[in-house]
């Protein structure tokens, strides 16, 4: 019986995604790859990597392409294989990276000859880090009315010594006309009356001056509503077994009491389902009912997609997000939550508690002493799960202006989270008889950065 754990049932505002994972076995990999990681870079910056793959499946494989997985701005090098069993092959990747930042990946696919389906995946990664602090560009709108105008002013944070303006939209929103403002160092957002009547979830793409970081994504999301509404959006139909139909009821509105007309319904997405307009009880002429009626699931995983419905009166289109998450008839369901709870106040078991009274503590994973002269920074850390690595700033004052002096982020040392890690970084680039100010942020693997240290006095010898 495949279990599955629960922890939300789903999530649809822009994309439909699940929470939920069937646990199968992993099948086995022909191929084992090295040079996978490409570094440190920085949003929308061009990676490269060069890939050794290596057969190790005992049978010889050929090889005809190696393709990106739903990846458009990537490029491959690679020449069909014919690869004998230990033998080796390589390929050069190069991928423009998006508005991501902290730890990313991308993903690739390998197919042998006369097969359609991958016979493995394998993905690069590496670590963008960021110009303009991406805590500035994820803008929540919640719900507004398109024929009320709002509008929003958005600064931007730049990290501490970078050069970096805002200097002009790309990649237009349908949402809110957009433009630069404060000398590059915000971004206006006025919503438009003609933007259309649905949840959002958008990306708008703003060029800078800088190199190094060319474009900054903001991330917008809210919903936009017209003169009909929904009762909800989107429309969740939950989990839905193998073989299970359901009907859910969207009641749609004329927020001035209009009587309503509906035209014609469409619906995209993986499973065809029914539409059918009704009257709302009590009957109302500004409101009616739309029954969408999923069909027995036959698939497995995500379904979904968006409702189209005309609006002749308005001559405009609302639409409205649905889906489901297909489980076979056996699937067992368990909360996550409800679990990791019962783990957590479970007593200990006498070998864990022997294993834990023997267990000593290792020793910090120590950085060498840098050869040098300049001011030595020590600094030690514990517990560096989620961290990626450190970074130091120097100033001429303790008010600053501070600016990043260590040579990119300082990789962690304990990969494993529980040894912890003892770091020596030496000032290479000072003036003997100078005072300066130096401080260390902690970078977190999912980009966010913080101080670990305050800043400290040191005067050069």
């Amino acid at each position: 019986m495949i279990k599955i754990f629960i922890s939300l049932l789903l999530s649809f505002v822009v994309t439909i995604s699940s929470v939920a994972t069937e646990i199968t076995p992993a099948p086995f990999d022909p191929i084992e790859f090295t040079g996978l990681e490409f570094g440190q870079s920085h949003p929308f910056a061009k990676v490269q990597a060069h890939v050794e793959g290596r057969n190790i499946s005992g049978r010889e494989i050929e090889i005809e392409r190696v393709a990106a997985g739903q990846l458009d701005n990537a490029e491959v090098e690679f020449k069909p294989a014919s690869v004998k069993p230990g033998g080796s092959f390589s390929l050069d990747l190069s991928v423009i990276l998006g508005g991501e930042t902290g730890r990313v990946a991308h993903h690739f696919d390998v197919f042998a000859k006369d097969q359609p389906d991958p016979i493995t995946k394998f993905a690069i990664r590496g670590f963008a880090d960021w110009l303009v602090d991406p805590k500035d560009t994820d803008i929540q709108f919640g719900t507004f009315e398109t024929f009320k105008p709002i509008q929003r002013i958005v600064p931007i944070e730049v990290r501490p010594g970078v050069a970096l303006k805002l200097v002009g939209v790309e990649k237009p929103s349908a949402y809110f006309d957009a433009k630069v403002v404060q000398g590059g160092k915000a971004l206006e957002l006025r919503s438009k009356a003609d933007a259309p009547w649905s949840t959002f979830d958008e990306k708008l793409l703003v060029k800078t001056d800088n190199d190094l970081q060319p474009k900054v994504a903001f991330r917008l999301r809210g919903q936009a509503r017209g003169m009909v509404v929904p009762s909800v959006d989107p429309l969740d139909f939950g989990l839905l077994r193998e073989g299970q139909a359901a009907e859910l009821t969207l009641v749609l509105n004329d927020v001035f009491g209009k009587p309503l007309k509906i035209g014609k319904v469409e619906s995209s997405s993986r499973m065809k389902v029914d539409t059918k307009v009704t009257d709302c009880i009590p009957s109302n002429a500004s409101c009616r009912n739309l029954k969408v009626i999923y069909p027995p699931m036959n698939m497995r995983g995500v379904t979904g997609g968006m409702l189209e419905i005309e609006l002749p009166d308005y001559k405009r289109t609302l639409y409205v997000r649905f889906g489901a998450l297909g489980i076979g008839k056996d699937t067992q369901i368990m909360d996550l939550a409800e679990e990791l709870n019962k783990a957590s106040t479970a007593e200990a078991s006498v070998t864990d508690t022997l294993k834990q009274a023997l267990q000593q503590p290792l020793p910090p994973l120590e950085m060498p002493r840098p050869e040098g002269k300049g001011p030595l920074l020590t600094w030690q850390a514990a517990h560096e799960f989620g961290v990626y690595g450190y970074e130091v700033y120097r100033a001429d004052a303790q008010d600053g202006p501070f600016k990043r002096v260590s040579s990119g982020i300082i990789p962690r040392l304990d990969q494993s989270g529980n040894q912890g890690s003892v770091y020596r970084w030496r000032d290479g680039d000072y003036k003997s008889g100078s005072t300066y100010w130096y401080y260390v942020n902690v970078v977190m693997e999912n980009g966010s950065k913080r101080e670990f240290t305050t800043p400290q006095k040191v005067v050069a010898k």
